[in-house]
């Protein structure tokens, strides 16, 4: 039998991060642990994505250990309207929080994904199924109601500068119509380029997403450099 812990289990959020400068704190340590994980699967190029999100849960939480941050797997993401959607990682500050005050979609980026996945990370090819991920936070089943999230990309073949360009091509693309989509994409939905291209290990950008319900939200991408 295990013994009885009269000692009461606190619910009240871990109060050394002070309010307002969560996401801030947060936004750090996802980059530091970025290059851990970059470090530890070096070499990974043909791992498919759900054994390297479980990776990158798993590094995210062991270097967690001293901050009060929860990295989740396949977090619940509740819509109003429809079936609830699950993201890859939602970051919660306490276990009895319900929803997510950060949320993380994962991708690969390889030339060996079939021709209907080849543009996963912004967009799937049919617009009814929601498969793409930039697009999943346009529609607001990822990133639910949030101002602020990530994407990260696993670069498995050819180097981060080229998909920054690729990426950029089909979001132009997407904004001329020449590719369909449901969806407003606009200039802000372009990537920038925030720190170069001088650390080939973990590359960072910034775009702006205007939601269907007509809100914002700012994305992080990190392109995870995995090519030996």
């Amino acid at each position: 039998m295990l013994k009885d812990n009269n000692k009461q289990i606190s619910n009240i959020p871990n109060p050394s991060i002070k309010k307002g400068s969560i996401t801030k704190k947060l936004i750090e340590f996802i980059e530091e642990t970025l290059l851990v994980f970059q470090k530890q699967f070096k070499g990974e190029i043909d791992t498919s994505e759900e054994v390297l999100n479980e990776h990158l849960g798993k590094t995210l939480n062991y270097q967690s250990k001293s901050l009060p941050f929860i990295f989740q797997q396949e977090a619940i993401q509740k819509q109003k309207k429809g079936q609830n959607r699950k993201v890859d990682i939602g970051v919660f500050c306490h276990y009895a929080e319900t929803t997510p005050f950060f949320t993380i979609e994962a991708k690969r980026l390889t030339t060996s994904l079939s021709k209907n996945r080849d543009k996963e990370y912004v967009t799937g090819n049919d617009p009814t199924r929601l498969s793409g991920g930039i697009e999943r936070f346009k529609h607001n089943v990822h990133g639910t109601d949030l101002t602020e999230s990530a994407l990260v990309a696993y670069v498995q073949k050819e180097n981060p500068k080229d998909w920054f360009d690729k990426i950029n091509n089909w979001i132009n693309q997407l904004i001329t119509q020449e590719i369909k989509s449901l969806l407003e994409w606009t200039s802000n939905d372009l990537l920038t380029n925030v720190c170069g291209f001088k650390d080939g290990r973990l590359t960072k950008f910034v775009s702006i997403s205007v939601k269907t319900n007509k809100t914002n939200i700012s994305l992080n991408h990190y392109f995870v450099n995995l090519i030996p």
